[in-house]
């Protein structure tokens, strides 16, 4: 495994492991701190990063496969994604060679188990406003997206709900003269808005204003997640 390619997953596992191995006594009024308190809220603040890093580096390997990218292609697409810093501006994933690709992941836990939050598809409907340049979020950015497949992985951590959760996301509605302005640009965004029905069907992809979006199993983060583990920068 290359070192660097996987600095920023160890490290941010390895503070969660140390809070848990940490808190490993008996004592449970002893772990009652504010000191653990302040610690326990800096490891929750990287579990998200950690959620959404997994999902970047799975559906990473998941194109470098479909796409048929070398193996020194894939280890510098997981390297770039690793040297990135969270919530920095640009795209989760950006590929220029050989293929021009670019995807923002999102890890989102669906409300009640079965639709996300208004806020969480906002969100989404946000990332694919930005991957299409409309988005205010777009003026750090310094490339044309107009020639790259834009891709939006979803982790499906519910795969009995995932269709509602696609429909939420792509069901167009028809705005009011009162709906606020920024709303009636993230509804606007959904008729660009596609679902796939395999991941190797974005080889064929022709339209390239459309966004698409694919699915991250729960079983591909543990197979990430067990990779790292096996790799002796965890010090589990």
């Amino acid at each position: 495994m290359n070192t660097e390619a996987y600095k920023r997953t160890t490290e941010l596992i390895n503070k969660y492991i140390s809070f848990i191995e940490k808190t490993k006594t008996e004592n449970i009024h002893k772990n009652i701190s504010i000191e653990n308190f302040f610690y326990l809220k800096s490891v929750l603040s990287n579990i998200n990063n950690i959620m959404t890093l997994l999902a970047t580096l799975a559906m990473a390997k998941k194109l470098a496969k479909v796409f048929g990218f070398s193996k020194e292609q894939e280890e510098q697409i997981l390297s770039d994604i690793e040297t990135k810093k969270a919530n920095s501006n640009g795209y989760d994933i950006q590929i220029d060679i050989p293929t021009k690709i670019l995807v923002e992941v999102k890890c989102n836990i669906p409300v009640n188990e079965e639709k996300l939050g208004q806020a969480q598809v906002n969100a989404i409907l946000e990332d694919a406003r930005k991957l299409r340049m409309e988005s205010f979020r777009r003026r750090k950015i310094k490339i044309d997206t107009g020639d790259y497949i834009k891709i939006i992985g979803i982790v499906n951590t519910k795969p009995e709900s995932f269709d509602k959760i696609l429909h939420q996301i792509t069901h167009e509605v028809k705005c009011k003269d009162t709906t606020n302005p920024e709303r009636q640009e993230r509804l606007k965004v959904k008729k660009h808005i596609r679902t796939i029905n395999s991941l190797s069907d974005l080889t064929n992809i022709k339209d390239l204003s459309c966004v698409y979006i694919v699915d991250i199993s729960i079983e591909e983060l543990e197979e990430e997640l067990q990779y790292i583990k096996d790799y002796k920068g965890i010090i589990c």
